[in-house]
């Protein structure tokens, strides 16, 4: 199993020193194009809209391209995965040019920033998380208007090669079923309302249970299935303890659990890999203040070695952040 993204980086800076000249160049030609692009929109209202020629959008798309190609080929797929989202909002640029505004491009510039010091400190190997590029994945894929926008998405963390049996019960395993659907229902509403904790206990409770529950169909519980009712156990646990943020993320997870248990509960077996990756996360960035509290969360920390993953604050920008004074004056010229 890969190493957690988000621990110190001890991999040589040799192959990104070779190509990063060649992808702020690239980033910083595609941020000119944009510009350009934008100006001749704007000047073109007053007069013929028709007039105006995509080729800068075509050159700022190329320019991504290929420092998407770059960063994917020594490895950086956070880095990588940022600039194919700005390459989503180039395309919806050609689709939608009055979405090139003054705006835009103040988050472009913003995006771009965050990946030059981002990629500087990989170079000089100052400790810097593939996380930490979020917020400014999040303007990318804003303004690529992406319909999914998450955190996981950057946290490449391999989870193949880890099963956790099923969680052994007191009593009989439940069967899937309306009764036990109601169950889950009356629970979820309140955990997505306000993250109760008791409702986050109650439902740990018997994703534990599910976890030895054998699907419509099925002679016995297959290893993903256990796996993915352990790992979900351990997620609602991490909530019962206050230890995940009430935000949309979290709260959304509650909500796509009930959609996997309604798949199981027809008959269909397979797992979403997404939703195990994107609760394994959260896991992940669980901080209890008492862990021994918890005992589903923990299990699933050990199983999977989430030990080696440091907790990082999404939701604050600390990377590439421009001078107040500076973001003024650009914001002032892209007015003019």
């Amino acid at each position: 199993m890969a190493h957690g993204p988000d621990t110190p980086d001890t991999s040589d800076p040799g192959p990104l020193a070779w190509v990063h000249d060649e992808v702020q160049r690239s980033v910083a030609d595609a941020t000119s194009a944009l510009r350009r692009f934008s100006a001749a929109h704007q000047a073109a209202r007053q007069t013929d809209l028709a007039s105006v020629d995509d080729a800068d959008l075509r050159m700022a798309r190329q320019q991504l391209h290929q420092a998407v190609g770059a960063l994917e080929m020594v490895g950086l797929g956070a880095a990588a995965q940022l600039l194919r989202g700005l390459e989503g909002a180039v395309q919806r640029f050609v689709l939608k040019p009055d979405a090139c505004d003054g705006a835009a491009l103040v988050a472009v510039e913003r995006v771009s920033a965050a990946l030059g010091d981002y990629l500087q400190r990989r170079v000089r190997q100052r400790p810097v998380a593939d996380l930490q590029l979020y917020p400014a994945y999040r303007d990318a894929l804003t303004l690529a208007a992406a319909e999914r926008i998450h955190p996981a998405d950057l946290w490449h963390f391999d989870h193949h090669g880890v099963a956790m049996p099923p969680a052994p019960l007191a009593g009989p395993a439940p069967e899937y079923g309306p009764p036990l659907r109601a169950q889950l229902d009356r629970q979820v509403l309140p955990l997505v309302k306000s993250l109760d904790p008791g409702a986050a206990r109650e439902l740990a409770r018997l994703c534990l249970a599910l976890s030895a529950a054998v699907p419509p169909g099925q002679a016995s519980v297959p290893e993903a299935v256990s796996t993915f009712w352990r790992v979900a156990a351990g997620c609602f646990d991490a909530m019962a303890q206050g230890a995940l943020p009430a935000d949309v993320h979290t709260k959304r997870a509650a909500s796509r659990v009930l959609l996997q248990y309604a798949a199981l509960a027809q008959g269909r077996a397979e797992v979403s890999e997404q939703l195990l990756h994107d609760l394994l996360y959260l896991c992940a960035q669980a901080t209890p203040a008492e862990p021994d509290h918890a005992p589903a969360w923990r299990a699933v920390h050990q199983a999977f070695g989430l030990e080696r993953h440091t907790p990082v604050d999404v939701e604050r920008a600390t990377l590439g952040q421009l001078d107040p004074g500076l973001l003024a004056e650009a914001q002032d010229w892209l007015r003019r």
